[in-house]
């Protein structure tokens, strides 16, 4: 055997001793490897397919506040919300124009619309007639009928009987004035109707109040009006009744 072939040989089994050593060392790392990647993608998949929803602890449950009794026995309400909303000459709302709806023809915020039905038809299954008038006024209509009295008689008797624009309870679509027919002038001689009679008494079941009543003038700053009738809700309607007071007097109260 000639030199150049042993020397090729040799070469041939170092290079294969050389392999061997590599791949002996090699193997663990690989295998570990293998065993990672397969551990890891049976993870992935168990996570998608079936996705574990922790349960909240009682300590990260809240509930809604129940509102706090009064211990002063008023009406447990938020004396801000709309239905309390005063107006009058001391407390402006400018501009303001409700969402409205039409009851009979008249005009008054959507609100009290379901309201003020129940108490018509309630004061009809008595026999009595209803006829409503002067529900929603604008900024502007009331602006107009100022201007128009406040010719005849002067600003300060016009401040008397009709309301300045912006401080006229027609402007919220809280209000109407209800009698038993029309009448092109109202005195107070409709307390004597049958229907006011009946209104008086009642309303506040459905959770309306005399707005204007006789002996609450020097408060209200407006005369007594045994037709203009005004939604404040059941509760408030209630206590005002069964205490006698106004809506100036009754806002007062939680001041």
């Amino acid at each position: 055997m000639s030199v150049k072939r042993r020397l090729s040989i040799i070469v041939g089994v170092i290079l294969l001793l050389i392999n061997l050593a590599a791949w002996i060392f090699l193997m663990p790392n690989v295998v570990k490897e293998q065993k990672d990647a397969m551990s890891g993608k049976t993870t992935e998949s168990a996570e998608a397919t079936d996705p574990v929803t922790p349960s909240p602890s009682p300590s990260t449950v809240t509930e809604t506040p129940k509102p706090t009794e009064r211990t002063d026995g008023l009406p447990n309400i938020d004396i801000n919300s709309w239905e309390y909303r005063l107006v009058n000459a001391d407390h402006s709302i400018g501009e303001y124009a409700p969402v409205l709806a039409d009851v009979e023809g008249q005009k008054l915020d959507q609100r009290i619309a379901e309201p003020m039905q129940e108490f018509v038809a309630a004061a009809r299954a008595q026999g009595l007639s209803v006829y409503l008038s002067s529900g929603y006024r604008s900024y502007y209509e009331q602006e107009y009928l100022f201007n128009r009295k406040a010719q005849q008689y002067g600003i300060d008797e016009a401040s008397k009987i009709v309301s300045l624009p912006g401080t006229s309870e027609h402007q919220t679509g809280l209000a109407c004035d209800i009698t038993d027919q029309y009448y092109d002038l109202k005195t107070e001689s409709l307390e004597e109707t049958a229907l006011y009679q009946w209104m008086s008494k009642h309303c506040y079941e459905y959770g309306f109040i005399v707005r204007y009543p006789k002996d609450k003038e020097e408060i209200t700053g407006i005369i007594y009006e045994p037709w203009h009738f005004r939604y404040v809700g059941k509760e408030a309607a209630k206590y005002m009744y069964d205490n006698n007071l106004c809506l100036e007097e009754f806002v007062a109260l939680y001041e």
